[in-house]
């Protein structure tokens, strides 16, 4: 398969930025792998080698909590860095797993080529951090929110960060099972199927099997809001 990233068209807005000697190094430690829906990209605790770009589809994102119980931790979607935090030496382990929602095409980067080029061009190197910066803060935010929402506005906060940062595309496509978007939210299966059905009789949203359409954006908002 082409690996070319000195020619590949969807290249992160950090690797646009790099000269070509500089893409060349990084094609060096490139390799790209097609996943079927429901493969596993990453496993939690593996030793962790490549930082990984996905170059097309959805991922989902699971840490293994007490009991053995895995629980999804966000959507990741084309355009994202998974494992960035796996270049600090001193861990070098997969902190979870990945696995493909959709089919999905990634990358996978070597981590001692990306770590060089890091410190060889100092404007890729700054893309990156705000990169990280960005994903923890919505992370932070997200997490925030589960603690500290009752579960419509844990609900409007989830449908609005797949609408806006995750599909981008209004109807999308979940592409979660219920019992997925409650260990996402922190609720159970049947305190999820109620509170979509409770959106969709008051006129907030559609449903139509998996694909859900937002028809009340600015409700979500005040939903979100009042927590």
């Amino acid at each position: 398969m082409n690996k070319s990233c000195r020619t590949c068209s969807i290249k992160s807005r950090a690797v646009s930025v790099l000269e070509h000697n500089e893409l060349a190094i990084l094609e060096e430690g490139c390799s790209q792998t097609d996943f079927r829906k429901g493969e596993l990209i990453l496993k939690e605790n593996a030793p962790a080698r490549y930082i990984t770009y996905i170059r097309d589809g959805f991922v989902k994102l699971c840490k293994t909590g007490i009991g053995g119980k895995e629980y999804i931790l966000s959507i990741s979607g084309k355009g994202a860095y998974l494992g960035l935090q796996n270049l600090d030496e001193k861990r070098r382990v997969n902190y979870f797993s990945a696995y493909a929602i959709t089919d999905a095409k990634v990358c996978y980067l070597d981590i001692r080529y990306f770590d060089q080029l890091l410190k060889m061009n100092g404007v890729f190197a700054s893309e990156v951090i705000s990169y990280i910066f960005h994903d923890e803060m919505n992370y932070f935010e997200r997490l925030l929110n589960n603690v500290q929402q009752q579960l419509p506005g844990r609900l409007a906060t989830a449908l609005l960060y797949f609408y806006q940062q995750i599909y981008r595309e209004n109807p999308f496509n979940l592409n979660l099972t219920k019992a997925e978007l409650a260990s996402l939210i922190g609720t159970s299966r049947e305190s999820v199927t109620r509170a979509l059905k409770s959106f969709q009789n008051d006129g907030i949203i559609e449903l139509s099997k998996n694909e859900i359409k937002i028809l009340q954006e600015q409700k979500l908002e005040e939903i979100k809001r009042k927590g």
